[in-house]
């Protein structure tokens, strides 16, 4: 009787098996890039790091699966190390008609940002120098329309410097100065995202709150001719550097970029995107505007796309400002 109850166990175990992996296979799409670039730098850049050709940044595959209920996006990405590799989580969530929980690639409080985002990709709650910045790792999504999203957001906890002063007795040091790491704990917070295209334009605003940070950004896009013009705008407070002695250092943000895509023909774009940190801009020991600017012109023929980029500017915005990048790559 055992061996019956066993036997039929094993059994449906395989049919369930089976059949997840027929559904998952069935609904699996595998895309990526590859190719090969010169990069060379100039300006402050040439002094720390050095001209290199090869394709190692550009070999990635991604894994998208969706059952209908669980959507899950894998990323293998080159480290740039000879036959080195990440694999990496990147969306894994479940949906239960038009609420969502899990992880997400970003936050909801920058969906407003449109068009190229190679400088900046819109203000978030926390800011990329923070540990555990990510508020996209535990999420809870619900699409009131097409168009609206409300989200639960929460961020990873992160380190907080604490100093204690020396004691004295005497004038002789009983217990020395220490600074130690302690632990801050994860804070919920939300983020919303409205964007509409009304034909002429589109535009979009978003926002976020998160413990003592909050991100607010405004977006608007056009297409005239073959031109499409997007512009954008984000204010708000991130948190400060990881070592820090204090648990709520805030620092101010304001940043607006506009980038231009002129479809020439079928086969040849140019687009350009000029980017300002509006809050640095003008202060003590900053240039009159801290901004940059990126260029890139791609020609496809075929399946393959050959491109130049060109990354200028202030190197606080984007560290790859300074940088030159010839090369040919291919989708799929």
């Amino acid at each position: 009787m055992k061996a019956i109850k066993l036997a039929s166990v094993f059994a449906v175990t395989a049919v369930a098996a089976a059949v997840s992996t027929a559904t998952f296979a069935a609904d699996a799409i595998i895309t990526g890039e590859a190719g090969v670039e010169y990069v060379q730098y100039h300006g402050s850049a040439s002094d720390t790091k050095g001209d290199t050709a090869d394709g190692t940044d550009l070999g990635e595959l991604e894994l998208h699966v969706d059952t209908g209920i669980v959507y899950a996006e894998l990323e293998f990405k080159t480290t740039g190390e000879d036959e080195g590799t990440d694999i990496n989580m990147e969306k894994l969530y479940v949906k239960q008609g038009a609420v969502s929980f899990g992880r997400f690639d970003g936050s909801v409080a920058t969906g407003a940002f449109m068009g190229m985002d190679e400088i900046f990709s819109g203000v978030d709650t926390r800011d990329n120098r923070v540990v555990n910045k990510e508020t996209d790792n535990t999420g809870i999504r619900y699409k009131v329309t097409p168009e609206f999203t409300v989200a639960v957001e929460a961020s990873g906890s992160r380190n907080v410097r604490v100093s204690k002063a020396a004691v004295t007795a005497g004038g002789v040091v009983v217990t020395p100065a220490v600074t130690s790491q302690e632990k801050i704990d994860s804070e919920i917070g939300v983020a919303l995202s409205y964007v509409k295209d009304f034909g002429v334009v589109k535009l979009g605003v978003s926002a976020g709150a998160i413990g003592d940070t909050n991100a607010y950004n405004i977006g608007a896009q056009t297409t005239v001719g073959m031109a499409t013009i997007s512009a954008n705008y984000g204010a708000g407070k991130t948190i400060d550097d990881v070592d820090t002695d204090s648990s709520s250092a805030t620092t101010d943000v304001e940043q607006a970029q506009i980038n231009i895509a002129l479809a020439v023909t079928d086969a040849l774009t140019l687009t350009y995107e000029y980017a300002r940190d509006l809050e640095n801009s003008g202060k003590a020991g900053k240039a009159d505007h801290v901004d940059a600017t990126y260029f890139i012109a791609e020609y496809a023929v075929g399946d393959l796309t050959y491109y130049y980029k060109n990354y200028n500017g202030d190197a606080e915005l984007n560290s790859d400002i300074g940088k030159n990048i010839v090369g040919v790559k291919v989708f799929f």
